[in-house]
């Protein structure tokens, strides 16, 4: 039996092979994300310690998830970035994008990858994911963050309205208002037809505005695809008829006001019948904080009204995206565990598991997604979605724009005097950054 010789040789080096590679050194890659009510869906992935357990084992990592606060998140990565101590995977707003472009903080995807990728997931991920001629800097999210029309369906009922059709135009947006708001014995407003956004943060001012910029022919600025240069494309009639219906809501039907909580909160107490902005926040808040109002038979969804019949409405697709710095120390180990995440099988089963929608279009033909209510509610907006600007100027464009919608409506300037002066400051914001 000569061959026994050879099989136990054989059997002792890949005994000493494996003993070899077990003996190596767990290396640690690091993922920050914001801390906090930022998923696309009711339960975020990243609260789950076994996300990558199957990446880790199978290739001797551990992926460590670091939870930072939102709001101090951006700061935290440049100063990372300057002392080169950043995470590996950032999971990133993609409004913050400009800023880190700007800079030269991100790794673009290959070029092989993002061109499969974007033959693979549907059109309006597409959209989020190309930047121009096909480059991607990282892979977006699961799960949609859509800024639609969301209303209470018994407040609609109880107004006289059908609850299964929301307004499809302006005119019928105020309409309803007139019809859904309600007064105490005072004449005070104590439910207001549609909650607007008209203090805080002035970038969340215009997130929530672009439904009416959009809606009216408007823009942000004038090619969204263009990092350095262009124009502000919000001071025209256009812009000025958006801003327009705000006020005429606010000062002539006196159907919205500006002492209300945030909408996604004033409809979620019953204090607003209907409000644009993130649908997967009411997703997500409602079963908790409303619990008598569920999805489907207690508030709906749907594309915000347009100008007039046969406008496309103006629909803001938001979003996060995983990303790799150019300053992290495991670039390599941090793209395969990307690619990993992002697979077409994980994207299945890690958006059936969290309740978030899939990027795939092979998932999308599969249940859950295919015939579940709320997921087939979200891609009949989705078709509609755009993504902001990339413009390294965007920051300041979008913090000008949303101090003057601020400003109009508190009646600290009228609209024409205030997006002129939002035009100024937004052309200068362009100018320095292409600098």
């Amino acid at each position: 039996m000569k061959w026994r010789p050879v099989v136990w040789f054989l059997v002792a080096a890949l005994a000493v092979t494996a003993s070899v590679v077990s003996a190596q050194p767990r290396r640690t890659i690091t993922l920050w994300y914001p801390a906090g009510d930022i998923a696309a869906g009711p339960v975020s992935p990243f609260t789950d310690p076994n996300l990558f357990a199957n990446f880790e084992a199978t290739n001797n990592v551990r992926v460590e998830m670091v939870g930072v606060d939102y709001d101090t998140m951006v700061q935290k990565i440049f100063a990372a970035a300057a002392g080169r101590n950043i995470a590996d995977i950032l999971f990133i707003d993609t409004s913050w994008l400009p800023g880190f472009l700007k800079e030269d903080l991100l790794q673009q995807m290959d070029s092989a990858k993002a061109r499969k990728w974007l033959a693979d997931v549907v059109p309006d991920v597409v959209d989020l994911s190309d930047y121009g001629n096909g480059a991607m800097w990282g892979y977006p999210q699961m799960g949609y963050d859509i800024y639609g029309l969301t209303w209470n369906k018994a407040q609609f009922k109880e107004a006289g309205l059908d609850p299964e059709r929301p307004p499809g135009t302006w005119d019928e947006l105020r309409d309803y208002g007139k019809k859904l708001a309600k007064r105490d014995a005072q004449g005070n407003l104590v439910r207001v037809g549609l909650a607007i956004r008209h203090v805080g943060n002035p970038q969340g001012t215009v997130h929530k505005f672009t439904w009416a910029l959009w809606g009216a022919g408007a823009d942000i600025i004038d090619n969204p695809n263009l990092l350095h240069g262009g124009k502000p494309a919000f001071n025209n009639a256009g812009g000025l008829a958006a801003l327009k219906l705000y006020l005429d809501m606010l000062n002539v039907d006196k159907t919205t006001s500006l002492s209300f909580p945030d909408p996604r909160a004033a409809l979620l107490q019953g204090i607003a019948s209907m409000q644009i902005s993130e649908t997967v926040s009411i997703r997500a808040r409602q079963p908790k904080e409303a619990p008598n109002m569920p999805w489907g038979t207690g508030w709906g969804m749907a594309p915000p009204p347009v100008r007039k019949v046969g406008d496309r409405p103006g629909v803001l697709l938001g979003g996060w995206l995983f990303a790799v710095p150019k300053s992290a120390k495991n670039s390599e180990l941090a793209w395969k565990s990307m690619d990993w995440l992002n697979s077409e099988i994980n994207d299945y089963t890690i958006a059936r598991r969290f309740e978030l929608t899939p990027r795939y279009k092979a998932n999308w033909a599969k249940d859950p997604f295919r015939s579940d209510s709320y997921d087939q509610a979200l891609v009949k907006i989705a078709r509609y979605g755009r993504r902001l600007p990339i413009n390294l100027g965007l920051n300041g464009v979008l913090d000008s724009l949303g101090f003057a919608i601020q400003k109009a409506l508190h009646g600290e300037a009228t609209p024409e005097q205030a997006f002129l002066e939002a035009e100024r400051l937004a052309q200068k914001a362009i100018d320095e950054a292409a600098k």
